[in-house]
């Protein structure tokens, strides 16, 4: 996964969920920390491990979680960031938004 498929990825679910913060994103890492004002609501990070390339989602106040699928990771990263919005069943992707090099 490229740093700007993982910038549209975390972006575009902010903006969908309307989470009322910002993404602060590291420069040359696959890693991302969700504001609200000076409070982390989150920390997303897409990292390699001996599992393979796995989601760790961390969180204050929680145990931080890593999953080797986005559909969990984002369940897990609705519960951090918006608990009050509902749980969707089904993840739609644009295939117009994937350059086809390499996996989403």
């Amino acid at each position: 996964m490229t740093g700007e498929r993982f910038r549209e990825l975390l972006e575009g679910t902010l903006t969908l969920w309307q989470v009322q913060g910002h993404a602060c994103f590291d420069d040359g890492a696959l890693r991302c920390r969700i504001l609200r004002g000076e409070h982390t609501l989150a920390v997303v990070t897409r990292e390699h491990t001996a599992l393979g390339e796995v989601w760790r989602i961390e969180a204050p106040g929680r145990v931080s979680r890593t999953h080797l699928s986005i559909v969990p990771a984002l369940a897990t990263l609705r519960d951090a960031v918006c608990p009050q919005r509902g749980r969707g069943r089904v993840l739609f992707v644009s295939e117009a938004s994937h350059d086809g090099a390499g996996s989403p």
